[in-house]
């Protein structure tokens, strides 16, 4: 579902945190906002400005793309990001591209001589959070980090033995993070 283009009741931040007070689906937690799935507990935060621009570079004229971005951080505090690769994260094309990627990133950082402390993978979604009505009763939609996110996550976790944390930033300004 193409949310940006229908222009659905997308929430911002500021409006899902009101009605995180009256439900049970999201939680506050100190200064962010908690989800519980399944497969997870995401965090969910206002997206900052790095975030925000990332997500308008995913939107064109007539569709929207998926973007991926890799960031190292290291335990000496540097941060250090990849290219901005561009499609779906999950395709196993892109996790190719992914993977150059953290080579490249941890071969800068080991040719420094710091010590990597875990990556990042920050990318788009085209769906965020929203409410519709259905049969005559509001219905909220919560977007974020899915399971095949996640499976993308252990199997690079796994490949490069390193840890990896995920961000899915959504339209109104909300960014899903991983704990």
């Amino acid at each position: 579902m193409d949310l940006i283009k229908r222009k659905k009741s997308i929430l911002n931040y500021n409006e899902l945190k009101n009605i995180s007070a009256k439900s049970s689906l999201v939680n506050a937690d100190g200064p962010f906002l908690v989800q519980k799935n399944i497969w997870s507990k995401q965090i969910l935060k206002s997206s900052d400005r790095f975030e925000l621009n990332l997500f308008e570079k995913s939107k064109t004229l007539f569709s929207f793309r998926e973007l991926v971005v890799i960031r190292a951080k290291t335990r000496q505090g540097l941060v250090i990001d990849s290219k901005i690769l561009k499609g779906e994260f999950s395709s196993f094309k892109n996790i190719q591209s992914i993977e150059q990627e953290i080579y490249d990133l941890d071969f800068k950082i080991r040719k420094n001589s710091f010590d990597l402390d875990y990556f990042e993978i920050i990318h788009t979604h085209p769906t965020g959070c929203y409410i519709e009505k259905e049969d005559g009763h509001e219905v909220i939609s919560l977007g974020g980090l899915s399971q095949s996110d996640y499976d993308v996550a252990n199997y690079l976790q796994n490949k490069f033995q390193v840890g990896f944390r995920l961000k899915a930033i959504c339209p109104g300004g909300i960014t899903y993070c991983s704990i």
